[in-house]
């Protein structure tokens, strides 16, 4: 969680620095999933600061910083390493890693997104699954208190039940800053029980009617792919038209579908 926190603090500041993610590894002392942050002077904070290849490492991270560029590169013992440039601009969190998280990713990464996704289950929140995103396999509830979020976030609730939707939100929902976007998927009966949880723990009304739900432009989605596309589209119309034109538009939808 370490590492987490200063990647947090330093996007928080305007902060731009390479993230290097051990991707696949046989070797003990360069585990699968740690990352390493490579700051612009080059100094490292992280598991590869003292390993064998340290040095490389900080050589690959500056050329990455420099060209503005995320790349995937195969070191020796089965070592794969994904270098990503991060600054401060928009961030999607994706609480869960499901199936339709997946894509959602991977669309929001191709979009130039800074993708976060969370999920207490190590198996489905793994790099290997989210190639380009920050993986973070923790609990809900302790990661989210250490990620600030702003007007240039954007978050999606798609956890496996309606518990997690509630944790995640509280956490979000009584932060001092809002973010640009909540949006939470799910049926209007699972929808309902999260809201009346979050009444229950003090959650304000006007704060609940903020939110994005049922999730996505109703554009008839039902693959994950679909519904990661609806969910996107949405996201990119309040950041370029704002929440209020964005809830005009489903309406207008809904109204000629």
């Amino acid at each position: 969680m370490e590492i987490e926190r200063k990647i947090g603090k330093l996007l928080a500041r305007d902060g731009r620095f390479c993230l290097a993610t051990v991707v696949d590894s046989a070797v003990p002392e360069i585990p699968q999933g740690s990352k390493t942050i490579i700051y612009s002077n080059g100094k490292m904070d992280g598991k590869l600061s003292e390993s064998i290849i340290g040095e490389t490492v900080r050589l690959e991270a500056s050329k990455a910083l420099k060209d503005k560029r995320k790349k995937l590169l195969n070191f020796p013992d089965g070592i794969r390493i994904f270098f990503d440039v991060l600054t401060s601009d928009v961030m999607i969190i994706i609480c869960g890693a499901g199936h339709i998280a997946v894509p959602l990713a991977k669309f929001a990464t191709e979009l130039g997104f800074h993708v976060i996704v969370i999920d207490d289950r190590p198996g489905f929140a793994h790099p290997s699954r989210f190639p380009g995103c920050e993986v973070i396999a923790e609990d809900f509830v302790p990661t989210l208190k250490n990620i600030p979020i702003n007007s240039s976030t954007y978050v999606v609730v798609i956890t496996r039940g309606h518990e997690h939707d509630a944790e995640c939100l509280y956490e979000i929902l009584t932060k001092k800053n809002n973010a640009a976007y909540i949006g939470l998927i799910g049926s209007r009966r699972r929808v309902r029980f999260v809201v009346d949880m979050l009444l229950q723990q003090g959650i304000g009304k006007r704060k609940l009617k903020d939110l994005f739900t049922p999730i996505g432009l109703p554009i008839g989605a039902e693959s994950p792919e679909e519904i990661a596309t609806s969910i996107l589209a949405e996201i990119v119309c309040v950041r370029k038209k704002g929440a209020e034109r964005t809830r005009g538009l489903r309406t207008e939808i809904e109204i000629t579908t």
